[in-house]
């Protein structure tokens, strides 16, 4: 950046960066969750204004909220990180908190304002419109394939992966049911790739199972382990009734629906599917949101039921890291919309004045 900034006129810089990250890991890994080797996306900026780097660094929570919540059907908690618990050299972190069926939370983006506490030492400077040397503020912000495992976590099941619709690679399978016996197996195939035309012609992410060595049924177990949205049968029977049969993946439920505008059937269905592991999910985060006014309390729930306990905080890194030591459960996030009025609020360990409300949970 030393050699790129040189004027107001080259800033922004925004860096966007898709990498492998290696890491000597200490802890215990976990698939996709804490490896030695990750994917991830990155971004670095600098900026001429603390302002304009304040902007970067909430627009980026912001998209990263909307891809969870929007795209993936996970629910996140947004805030800041405790001065324990940030970016180490960051004026602080913002962060996104999800909690995953077991109880445990899950970090899942982070976007850091890094003020001037990298461009001073690294000398980057630019020209500013006053015409003095200033220095540039920094972003920086990421997210990593830990999402995928969240993804698995919230929404699969004992058969394998469900995959929200939005982020499907394939939305649709389509199976055709042929019967050697039959002689209408063509009639059947031909009309799989009408089908499969019509629903592509709709903007439909769709797929039809022609392989001949494997039985309906030992496909209709392996799309469901790979968390296919919908599966389409189509067989005989049902060209005969000028109908298809639909089952959707997050329930199960199967349904026979007429092939008359069968694209725009479809796409209600994923829709439903959408939204359907939206709420389940959402209701998950609440049912799992708990309030503690006693640390006995925090502790008992931390240990005997897990998920997030909301509760008040003075704001000391003692007390901060005496509820960490006690209970293994640590500050996850401090929401942006704190309580009005905390003057009667005290802090769950030390019973002072408490500063701010926040989550506590254990987490990977």
């Amino acid at each position: 950046m030393k050699n790129w900034v040189h004027s107001w006129r080259d800033l922004p810089l925004l860096l966007n960066v898709w990498n492998s990250v290696l890491r000597a890991e200490i802890k215990s890994t976990k698939p996709f969750i804490r490896t030695s080797e990750f994917l991830w996306q990155e971004g670095h900026t600098a900026h001429s204004s603390e302002q304009e780097a304040e902007n970067e660094v909430m627009q980026i929570l912001s998209l990263y909220k909307r891809l969870l919540e929007e795209l993936l059907a996970i629910p996140a908690l947004n805030g800041k990180k405790s001065e324990k618990e940030k970016f180490v050299g960051a004026l602080y972190t913002t962060t996104l908190e999800s909690m995953m069926p077991d109880g445990r939370a899950l970090q899942m983006a982070t976007s850091h304002q890094l003020g001037q506490n990298f461009s001073k030492p690294f000398e980057i400077r630019f020209l500013g419109e006053d015409g003095e040397m200033h220095f540039v503020w920094h972003t920086s912000w990421g997210i990593s394939w830990r999402t995928i495992g969240a993804l698995i976590m919230v929404h699969g099941d004992d058969k394998g992966l469900v995959i929200p619709p939005r982020v499907a690679p394939t939305q649709v399978i389509i199976v055709p049911i042929l019967f050697s016996e039959s002689i209408r197996g063509n009639d059947v195939l031909s009309k799989c790739n009408q089908i499969q035309s019509d629903l592509h012609s709709a903007g439909i992410r769709v797929s039809i199972d022609l392989r001949e060595n494997y039985t309906p049924g030992w496909k209709f177990n392996e799309w469901e382990l790979k968390g296919i949205p919908l599966r389409m049968e189509v067989g005989p029977r049902d060209l005969s009734k000028n109908s298809v049969v639909l089952v959707r993946r997050d329930t199960g439920k199967k349904e026979a629906v007429p092939m008359e505008n069968l694209s725009q059937i479809v796409k209600d269905q994923l829709a439903k599917i959408q939204d359907s592991l939206w709420e389940k999910a959402n209701e998950l985060l609440k049912t799992k949101t708990r309030d503690a006014s006693t640390f006995q309390e925090l502790s008992d729930i931390l240990e005997k039921q897990g998920g997030f306990v909301r509760s008040f905080w003075c704001g000391s890194r003692d007390c901060e890291d005496k509820i960490k030591d006690k209970t293994g459960g640590d500050i996850r996030v401090i929401p942006f919309e704190q309580p009005l009025d905390l003057s009667s609020k005290k802090c769950i360990f030390c019973n002072s004045q408490a500063k701010f409300l926040v989550y506590f949970a254990k987490a990977y």
